[in-house]
Order: structure tokens, then C-alpha cells, then sequence
């Protein structure tokens, strides 16, 4: 296969997976209000793949396997495959404004990172060789061109405490083994986009003790989606529900992507499906050791750029529309942004232009340009959505639903609803953008997401404190003071 279209892609979530929103269970995730916007956009993304216009941009010949794959399957083995990856992700990234986050380029770049890492899934604590199971995945996924969705964070329970400390033990656990693999019990923390993918792969979890007490939690493995025992509980969709017309929510209507707690009830779990077991110094070395945050935050960083587009290009035409693009404190905020947009397409640029050869002969983009452009842009992201309502102002609310100018009041919403440069219903289509984009639902979860998605950002800035490479900073200094001890001598 290889190369999906849509259509297959759709096709293959018609099994048995269980999802549940609402307190109903979703038995066509395809045709369900919540999901089918989620579904039918990764659809697109798959059919860009076969477009001439895209096709060479997001694929690649895979001398493997003798036919071409989605460029994200592939970790870059030169400066020149690296910048490749890179436009492909960004295209994507393009197709949805940044708004769909977990598109499957994502985890594609991830898997992949791990395969080319492989050799380290064989130095185990536990005694067992994985470097063949993550080839052979790795394999799986890129052949079938599979979507997939990733879950790491044990359940909020009790904060102060290990693991495996807490009182209420929910957390996903080792409960038994068999010759055939090992049986899994608990919940894992939280599946963007699971409803909607062929595969889980349950990654380690970035808190595990380094030590035999953290063992039943410490591993990672893949199974599909439609595994039994595997239930999925989704949060409320942000799609809202009786809306008028598509274009009220259109941003919503495409890019809600779900999140859902997944509860693994006795899962079986093959050990050819297995990659860490029963390890934690491992499940708390993956990241670095696979060089996994470089690719993926190389994927999200492109995507941001995209993200940061929109919203510029969206408070431009907005203040435009209103004739308000003349005023000295507009232009001011639309360079803000325009200016915040340049530093991320900067920071990922040099993060490709100034990458980093691994040990497993592949290449991976600069660490800290990227971190740099991840903490940075949740908050600047928030401060871009306060530009776009500033400037929109009341006009955020004070536009009726696009239905109404097809409706019977038709003539009275063309007559007052105009500004002075679009009609009425350019405007109301506009604003409902605007709106669907900064004070819906679906707004103030993308706000959530950029700030959460990779961690608490305190912990990762005190990350990042404690691995740059500070050496170089204190020789400068230490250089210039015996400087100037040696002037003031001469003096």
C-alpha cells in the first residue's frame, strides 16, 4: 500500500475500536458529529500525497521496499533529506493552519526516530532484546502508511507521590506475563486524536523512579486501536452541536481533533508489539538517547509556523476589512505578530541549517532553536488570539449566523450587516472565522493544548536551564573580567 488515499484511510476505522462521548458509544467514528471533521481532514492530507502538486514534495522512493512513502516515515540521513522532511511537514502543516495538531506526520517522525535508534531497545534491565520489534513496527507503519496516536502521562491523582505510591492506583500497570507477551491493566493520559487512528503506542512515562519499585509501569508497546479491552473515553467535542451553517465553526467543524483518556482493561499485548519492558533507566533515557524531542518538536515547530501565518494573516484582514488598518496602535499589533512569525520560521530554520549528526547515521535538527521556539510560543500564541479580538473588538459577536443570509430575514442582513469593504455576507463570513478562532470552544482549547502539549512548560524551562550548554556563557565572562584585570594593570 504505502501510500494511502483518503478513502482507505476511512475505510480502516471501520472496526471494532470502542469509543465512548457523552455517555453514548460512537459505533462510526466517520459519521459522528464529533469526530467525522477530525476524520475527513486527515482524509485531505492523504489525498495531497497523490496531488501533482504535492506528491513530490510529500513523498519519497523508499529503495526498501522499492516503492514511495510519506517523507515523514523516513529519519534524514543528510542535510538535504532533513530540509526535504522538513517542507513536507510544513506543507501539511499549511493544509491545516496549524490547527490540527496531531496530524500523522507527527508520530511518524517519532517512530522513525526510533527505528533509526534501535539498537538501544536491546540494552535492557530486563534482560530482553526490542530493536528487531521497533524495526519490524517501524516497517508496519510506513508499508500500511498507518495514522497513530500516542499516550505518556499517568493519571493526575496525587502529584506529590511516585507512581507507584498512590493510594487510588489507576495508573497503567505490568499485571501479568505469559510466554505469548504481558497483560496491561490501568489508564493512560491523554490520546489526542485516538478516536480517529489505526494504532496506540503507549510511549514510557515521563515520570517513572529509577528503580525495580517503578518496573510494572515502565514500558512502551504498540497495539491497534480496535484491541480489545481498550476503551476510549472522550472529552466533550468542541464542535458545536445545531449550528447554522458549516461556515459559523468552519475551523472547528474541520480540526477538532478529540482527546480521550484511554483505560486499558487487562490488555494483552503481544511481545513482538514491545519495545520497552519492565526498564525504567530507559523509559527515562528514550528521549534523549533517540533524539525523539528533536524530531518531534521539529514537526510541531513546523506546524507553528503555519499557526502563527494564520492568526497574522487572519488580524491583517480582519483590520483591513474594518478600515482600521491605519491606525498607528493596529499596525502595531499586526507587526507584533508579523515580527513573532519571522522569529519561528527563523528558529526552525536554524534549527535544520545547524543539525546535529546522530550516532545511528541519521541526522536530527538543532535541539535549541526548536526548545527555544516551543517555550516561547504558547505564549505568544495567546497574546496573537488577544490581537485578533482587540481589533475584531464587538464585531466577534455582532454578526448573526451565516444561515441567516439565506434565510428568510435575508434582505435585512445584506442591508445592515455590511462594512465598508465586504458585503454582508463576507463580512458575517469573517467574523465567524475570527470568532471560531479566538473565542469558541475549540479557541480556548488550542490555547490549552500549546501550553501543555509537551509538559508543564515550568519543568521543561528548568529542563532546558539545566541542559544548555552554559560553559561557553561562563568563559565569556571569565575572559572578559582577566581582560580587565589585565588593562587595569597596564593602567
Amino acid at each position: 500500500m504505502s501510500i494511502r488515499t483518503g478513502k482507505q484511510y476511512l475505510d480502516s476505522l471501520h472496526d471494532d475500536r470502542v469509543v465512548y462521548i457523552d455517555g453514548r458509544r460512537v459505533r462510526d467514528v466517520t459519521n459522528d458529529a464529533a469526530f467525522r471533521g477530525a476524520a475527513q481532514t486527515i482524509a485531505e492530507l492523504y489525498d495531497l500525497q497523490h496531488g501533482a502538486a504535492d506528491h513530490e514534495v510529500l513523498t519519497v522512493h523508499d529503495a526498501a521496499i522499492g516503492e514511495r512513502v510519506a517523507r515523514s516515515h523516513l529519519a534524514p540521513r543528510s542535510q538535504e533529506l532533513l530540509l526535504a522532511r522538513g517542507k513536507a511537514l510544513r506543507r501539511v502543516a499549511e493544509h491545516t493552519c496549524g490547527l490540527l495538531a496531531r496530524t500523522p506526520d507527527f508520530m511518524n517522525v517519532g517512530i522513525s526516530a526510533l527505528a533509526a535508534a534501535r539498537s538501544i531497545f536491546d540494552d535492557s534491565a530486563s534482560g530482553r532484546a526490542f530493536s528487531a520489534n521497533v524495526a519490524a513496527y517501524h516497517e508496519h507503519v510506513k508499508r500500511n502508511d498507518l495514522t497513530m496516536t500516542h499516550v505518556q502521562v499517568n493519571p493526575q491523582v496525587d502529584r506529590t507521590k511516585q507512581v507507584f505510591e498512590q493510594q487510588h492506583d489507576i495508573a497503567l500497570k505490568i499485571v501479568k506475563e505469559t510466554d505469548a507477551g504481558f497483560v496491561v491493566n490501568g489508564s493512560r493520559w491523554v490520546g489526542t486524536l485516538a478516536q480517529v487512528a489505526n494504532e496506540v503506542v503507549v510511549m514510557p512515562s515521563v515520570v517513572v523512579s529509577n528503580d525495580t519499585k517503578g518496573d510494572e509501569y515502565a514500558f512502551a508497546f504498540a497495539i491497534p486501536a480496535a484491541t480489545p479491552g481498550l476503551r476510549m473515553i472522550s472529552r466533550p467535542s468542541m464542535v458545536p452541536s445545531g449550528a447554522g451553517h458549516f461556515l459559523d465553526n468552519p475551523l472547528s467543524q474541520q480540526f477538532e481533533e478529540g482527546d480521550a483518556v484511554l483505560i486499558f482493561d487487562n490488555v494483552f499485548v503481544p511481545w513482538e508489539r514491545t519495545f520497552v519492558y519492565r526498564d525504567p533507566g530507559l523509559c527515562n533515557r528514550i528521549y534523549k538517547l533517540t533524539y525523539l524531542g528533536e524530531h518531534y518538536t521539529h514537526q510541531t515547530m513546523s506546524r507553528t509556523i503555519a499557526k502563527a501565518e494564520f492568526m497574522t494573516a487572519l488580524a491583517a484582514h480582519v483590520a483591513r476589512s474594518i478600515k482600521v488598518d491605519a491606525f498607528p496602535n493596529v499596525q502595531g499589533m499586526i507587526t507584533e505578530l508579523m515580527i513573532f512569525t519571522e522569529i519561528q520560521r527563523a528558529l526552525v530554520d536554524r534549527a535544520e541549517a545547524q543539525a546535529t549528526a546522530t550516532p545511528f547515521g541519521t541526522i536530527a535538527p538543532n535541539r535549541w532553536p526548536l526548545h527555544s521556539a516551543q517555550l516561547n510560543f504558547h505564549e505568544r500564541y495567546a497574546r496573537m488570539i488577544e490581537v485578533v479580538r482587540t481589533i475584531a473588538a464587538g464585531g466577534l459577536v455582532g454578526v448573526p449566523s451565516y444561515a441567516d443570509t439565506r434565510g428568510e430575514i435575508g434582505d435585512l442582513v445584506e442591508q445592515y450587516f455590511a462594512s465598508a469593504g465586504q458585503s454582508s455576507r463576507e463580512r458575517i463570513q469573517l467574523m465567524r472565522l475570527a470568532a471560531d478562532a479566538t473565542i469558541s470552544a475549540f479557541a480556548g482549547r488550542q490555547v490549552v493544548y500549546e501550553r501543555y502539549y509537551q509538559g508543564d512548560p515550568v519543568r521543561r524551562a528548568i529542563g532546558y536551564f539545566n541542559d544548555y550548554p552554559k560553559e561557553p556563557l561562563y568563559a565569556r565572562i571569565e575572559q572578559m573580567l582577566a581582560d580587565h584585570r589585565r588593562k587595569a594593570d597596564l593602567n
